[in-house]
């Protein structure tokens, strides 16, 4: 019996032009730095913990042929094959990257073999050739429009009843929501929406250029008054004012990253929500798919808000249980926002909407923004498209200030510009996301390691030079993740 869901998908959707990207052409905004490959082994063991096995799926004996496509630098499929000694173990990736087959043990490296290729390319592998195929974290690679291609690909190199297993995550850019945006970009496109057809991917609303924006280029000697503070007879005096009077940036606004690195996603045209659209996908090359809830992690809080929260006694810990993160089922016929997503393992208390931390939070979002940051120039390069045309970070700079050494240390550009002020923001998300991290907070508390002597770290200083606010006031906001991850198992 097929227990898939969508099993009523329109075979037009078949009949569409197979992908936007040109052959042979590599997806990648992500450059894979040493950084990403710590956290990659972090990754293994979180999820090797909570499995208490190499994969999700609880195999009766160790599948005999296996596929690790986008093996990285090779951890899994190496400790597959030195765990599975019965197994021959193949690791497939568009780098090569591996470690020699010397300096590994023989018993091992005689079972082991690494394949260079392209994901998005027909697989270089026999018909039914392999018992379980393992892919993990691809959406950063593989467009939305090709996912069909490439589980039907892999469907074709599984044996019949063979095992698929994917363990994807959400796009997600982690930034608190902010009530004011000080910068619109002067680009009317839209925002990175992921295929045409999903009733469940995200979208965002349409940035417009300002009134002032608007002024300023179509008026050049406007431009000099505003800036030199003299008054605008054609513009109203409430405007004017704040021409003449720039609000200094908002450090904790992140909005205009999160705006470039949707615009990125768009660009490459990936799904910022593939786990919202992998059922669907899967479902067309897969009779019998089973998941677990989305392991969802909130924002850990700033330390300002953690400490005001501890003074009045109101922030709790839990621990989740590993055993029960990742445990499967079939898959509901239900769309996933009907049903699968009414149920999620969130780090969440019972009390309301106030969020509370895993002793793994701040790890995951390390994670996330070692992702992003490994995307920083693809980032750059939608920030650039979306504001270049855009004068109003010209006139706001003239207020700017200058809240931590790092960014005191820069020089304007006599080129760019812009990109001393993406710089500015870049800098003021890391001191932000490095904060809530709060390495040396956990140091202290877990292994009671004192405090560091000499200067403080950057990101203190920059927490330090913001407006104290009240954070219980924003108990009642609804919850920003850092972290959407979730586990499917297909079956042949």
């Amino acid at each position: 019996m097929n227990d898939s869901p969508h099993t009523n998908i329109d075979v037009e959707l078949l009949s569409l032009p197979k992908c936007r990207r040109l052959p042979g052409e590599i997806i990648s905004p992500l450059e894979y730095t040493n950084d990403i490959v710590n956290f990659d082994h972090w990754d293994h063991m979180f999820i090797t913990n909570c499995c208490r096995s190499l994969t999700l799926y609880d195999f009766d004996g160790p599948p005999s042929t296996i596929l690790d496509l986008g093996c990285g630098r090779g951890l899994w499929a190496i400790e597959a094959a030195r765990q599975w000694q019965g197994s021959t173990v193949v690791g497939f990736d568009i780098e090569r990257t591996q470690p020699r087959f010397n300096v590994l043990d023989k018993s091992v490296s005689r079972r082991l073999k690494w394949v260079q290729g392209n994901l998005l390319e027909k697989l270089p592998f026999l018909t039914n050739q392999f018992d379980f195929v393992r892919m993990v974290r691809m959406g950063l690679h593989i467009p939305e429009d090709e996912w069909p291609s490439v589980l039907a690909e892999i469907a074709r190199i599984l044996k019949p009843h063979g095992v698929l297993e994917v363990i994807e995550e959400d796009l997600l850019f982690p930034c608190q929501s902010t009530r004011s945006h000080d910068v619109t970009p002067s680009s009317g496109k839209s925002s990175g929406n992921s295929t045409q057809g999903s009733n469940t991917v995200m979208t965002a609303t349409p940035y417009h250029k300002s009134v002032s924006s608007l002024k300023v280029k179509n008026n050049t000697n406007a431009s000099q008054d505003t800036l030199s503070g003299s008054s605008s007879t054609s513009l109203p005096s409430a405007l004017d004012a704040k021409l003449r009077h720039p609000k200094p940036p908002d450090p904790q606004d992140h909005s205009r990253l999160q705006r470039a690195w949707e615009d990125m996603l768009d660009n490459y045209f990936l799904s910022p929500q593939p786990l919202s659209v992998l059922p669907l996908y899967l479902s067309l090359s897969f009779s019998s798919i089973r998941s677990h809830p989305p392991l969802q992690i909130p924002l850990p809080r700033n330390s300002s808000d953690r400490q005001q929260l501890t003074t009045h006694h109101s922030i709790s810990t839990v621990q989740l249980d590993p055993a029960t993160l990742f445990e499967l089922r079939a898959l509901s016929a239900q769309p996933s926002s009907e049903a699968d997503y009414n149920t999620r393992a969130s780090v969440m208390t019972a009390e309301g909407s106030q969020r509370s931390m895993s002793s793994w939070a701040c790890m995951h979002l390390a994670r996330t923004v070692r992702t992003i940051v490994g995307c920083k120039e693809s980032i750059w390069g939608a920030y650039e498209r979306l504001y270049g045309d855009d004068p109003t970070p010209l006139v706001v700079r003239t207020t700017q200030q200058k809240t931590t050494s790092a960014w005191s240390d820069l020089r304007p550009s006599p080129t760019n510009p812009l990109r001393d002020y993406f710089e500015r923001d870049w800098i003021n998300w890391e001191n932000d996301m490095a904060d809530r991290t709060s390495v040396r907070g956990r140091m202290r508390a877990e292994l009671t390691w004192s405090e560091p002597v000499g200067k403080p770290p950057d990101w203190r200083l920059w927490r330090n030079s913001l407006p104290k606010e009240d954070a219980c006031s924003s108990q009642d906001e609804p919850a920003e993740y850092c972290r959407s991850l979730r586990g499917f198992v297909c079956f042949k």
